[in-house]
């Protein structure tokens, strides 16, 4: 299953760097805050001004998460799901003889592409990492606090990079920074 829109993050201020960072990602921002919905949906009306990726994460990206929070390939909290090794549209293959924080390879020409089978609990580490400052950066908490894959989450107040809200996704899907020219 791809889940291509999970997995763009939309952040309210710019990419968190640190000394360990290591993804770096294109940010779009989507301004009007309190615009309506769009009729013909009911779609995307959007309280605040946002951020949201460019780009949808990379299996570069995702292989180089994996690799960080993962690097002896126990999958305690099942972020590998072995379709990205074994399906033609998967991108990342786990090799268990490779050293601590090598266990997970690009397939060839796999690694500009998007990420697939992930599930949104493996999404919402993603941002956890991503807003922790990557590297050894946590997984469970953060922009979610996560106990294993169950129950219904929500982001946590003061969460800076996360998942997209459907309204969210969908307003910077359809958006045109000139309202002047017919958009907005």
């Amino acid at each position: 299953m791809k889940i291509q829109s999970l997995l763009t993050l939309a952040a309210t201020s710019a990419l968190i760097t640190s000394a360990s960072a290591s993804i770096t990602m294109d940010w779009v921002n989507v301004g009007n805050p309190g615009n309506a919905a769009d009729p013909a949906t009911g779609y995307g009306a959007v309280a605040d001004a946002y951020q949201i990726g460019k780009y949808e994460v990379t299996n570069s990206q995702y292989a180089t998460f994996l690799n960080a929070v993962d690097p002896n390939g126990a999958n305690a909290n099942g972020v590998y799901n072995s379709n990205m090794g074994s399906n033609a549209r998967g991108g990342i293959t786990y090799t268990a003889g490779s050293g601590s924080g090598a266990k997970y390879t690009l397939r060839t020409s796999m690694g500009d592409k998007p990420v697939n089978y992930v599930s949104w609990y493996d999404a919402a580490r993603f941002a956890n990492w991503m807003m922790n400052g990557q590297g050894a950066g946590s997984t469970e908490t953060g922009a979610y606090t996560l106990n294993g894959n169950t129950g219904i989450i929500t982001k946590n107040v003061g969460a800076i990079v996360y998942l997209p809200s459907e309204d969210e996704w969908y307003k910077a899907a359809y958006y045109d920074p000139t309202p002047g020219a017919g958009g907005g």
